[in-house]
This record gives structure tokens, sequence and C-alpha cells, in this order.
């Protein structure tokens, strides 16, 4: 029987990969001047031209998987955007930028674009808020590392809305009917769930085992702070929960109780912080700008944050 519910995923599968064509993922370019600019003035540093990739969704990805391919990869696998940029060389940067395409295009193309905005636009608030932690609360991890991780944890999830977003939509409309997400992924998907087709995606693409860790949704509680993967993992489900609890008008400190040993949480400041994140990721690019519009992020952000204060004063 075990064996059968294996094939049953494996094939379907198959179908998601060729569906990808061999795992081309579209990308937002909204960036590519910006690291053509920079690539080409005979001053770029490593570090700046990493900083602007960090702000796009698709280049983070594109690059990571470009970087742990079986021509580049030396050793150990990359899993930060400095290292890679490094391993790779701004020339190829360059090149890389100008090959991606335009997420625009696709979009134009016919997919979805509230749906795949309003995804992509929660995973980069997420990845910033994550980083934000890790500066704010001094949690001992790599904050590039952490904004990696919380971009990265919803990968599944992100490609499904972009090339099976009939079935995606289905998915939604279950759960707000009542049923979990993990049932309605598994009976529309043939068992599988959102992580589970993005760690599958994420091993084709040779990402780390640190980034293909951070997509579990459960993952150990954090018990020590010397323990560098359970506190990213802990911290890319916090910060991707805490941005989609605002987005679906849920209560965020009932999901913080969980991550009381990550950081000392207090839902204000952390509501203060996703709200000063808005513009900047906004800035990334208009279909993102898009999306945290549609979400209605702000506002839900706002409005969020007054029931706190109420509680707190009353």
């Amino acid at each position: 029987m075990a064996q059968d519910a294996s094939a049953v995923k494996n094939q379907k599968l198959t179908e998601i990969f060729a569906k990808m064509n061999l795992g081309e993922l579209p990308a937002i370019s909204g960036h590519v001047n910006e690291i053509l600019r920079i690539t080409l003035n005979k001053r770029a540093s490593v570090t700046g031209v990493s900083d602007v990739i960090l702000k796009d969704y698709s280049l983070t990805n594109k690059v990571l998987q470009v970087a742990n391919s079986a021509y580049y990869i030396r050793g150990a696998r990359i899993s930060t955007i400095e290292r890679a940029v490094g391993a790779l060389g701004l020339d190829v940067i360059r090149e890389l930028a100008v090959s991606i395409s335009l997420i625009e295009e696709f979009i134009r193309s016919g997919g979805d674009r509230d749906g795949l905005s309003k995804q992509l636009a929660i995973s980069l608030l997420s990845a910033n808020l994550g980083k934000l932690l890790v500066q704010r609360y001094k949690i001992p991890v790599s904050p590039e590392e952490a904004y990696i991780c919380a971009l990265l944890h919803d990968l599944g999830r992100i490609i499904m809305t972009i090339y099976f977003p009939d079935v995606y939509r289905r998915i939604e409309a279950g759960t707000t009917s009542g049923s979990s997400e993990e049932a309605m992924c598994r009976l529309m998907f043939k068992q599988l769930t959102f992580n589970e087709i993005g760690e599958e995606i994420a091993r084709f693409w040779n990402f780390s085992d640190t980034i293909i860790a951070c997509m579990d949704p459960s993952p150990p509680e954090v018990e020590s702070l010397v323990d560098e993967l359970h506190l990213l993992q802990n911290l890319a489900v916090f910060s991707n929960l805490f941005i989609r609890a605002v987005c679906d008008k849920r209560p965020p400190h009932v999901m913080a109780r969980r991550f009381k040993n990550l950081f000392p949480i207090k839902v204000l400041p952390v509501l203060e912080m996703s709200l000063s994140l808005a513009d900047t990721v906004g800035s990334v690019s208009g279909v993102v700008r898009y999306g945290i519009t549609k979400l209605k992020f702000r506002s839900k952000c706002i409005a969020t944050a007054h029931r706190y204060q109420k509680k707190a004063a009353a």
C-alpha cells in the first residue's frame, strides 16, 4: 500500500515537473537594470550586487539554483547570495539577469496575476520580517540566511499558484469553507502537500539542505539558541505564519505562542515591523506592489494593531 501511495506521488510530481518545463521558474526582473548598472561598474562589490538580488524573489531563486548546479558547485552547497555571487562572478550574474524572463511577461501571457502577486508579496514580506527579527532580537543566525529561508519557505505554494492556478483556487475555496489546507492539498495533489512539492523542486534545483529543511511547516521547537538549523526553521515558519495571519485577519498571538522560545514575542512590535516593511517590499516591482494592495496589507496591519492596543489599554 505504501509503495502504491509513493508511486502516485511520484506520478503527480512528474506531471508538475513537466508542466514547469524543466524547472524554469519565471522571474521578477524589476532590478535587472540595476544589476546591469552595478556589474558594469569596475568598482562593483559582491555585497552591493547581493543586496540588489535579495530584493527580488526569482533572482534570488535563480542565482542559488545556478550556483548549486553541477557545473558550478565546488564542495558544500551554497545557501547565501553573497557566497553565490562570489562563486559565480559578476559576469555570470549579469548574464543571468539579462536572460531571466520578466514576470510581467508571464502574467501577460495568461498567468494568475492576482494569485501570484499576492503569494510573492507574502513571501517577500515574510523574508524581510525574518531578517529584521534576527537583527532586532540578536538571534544568532545569519540575517541573509534567515531572509532566504523565509523567502523560499512557501516555494511549493508559489509554484502551484503559477502552474496550477485553478487547482490552487479550489484549495483556497475548500479552506475558506472549513477544510484543512493539508487535507485539501492531499486531495487535489495525489497526497502531496505544498511543502512536499516545494522540497522536491528544491532538491531538483540542488538547493542546500538548510533551505529544504526550512520548508518544513512543523519543525522541532527551539530548545537552545545554539541550534542554528532549528532557529532558521522556526524563523521561516513564524515569519510566514505571522504575515499570513494578518492577511487572513486571524489573531497573530494564537500562532505566536508556538514560538515562545525563539525570541521575546510581543505582537505589537512585530506588527509595527511588518507595517514598516510594506513600502520597502512594494518597491521591489509593480507586481509585488499590486499584491500588497490586493491583500490590503497596510489596512489589515493597522486594524490588527489597533485591536491589540485596545486590549493593552483595557
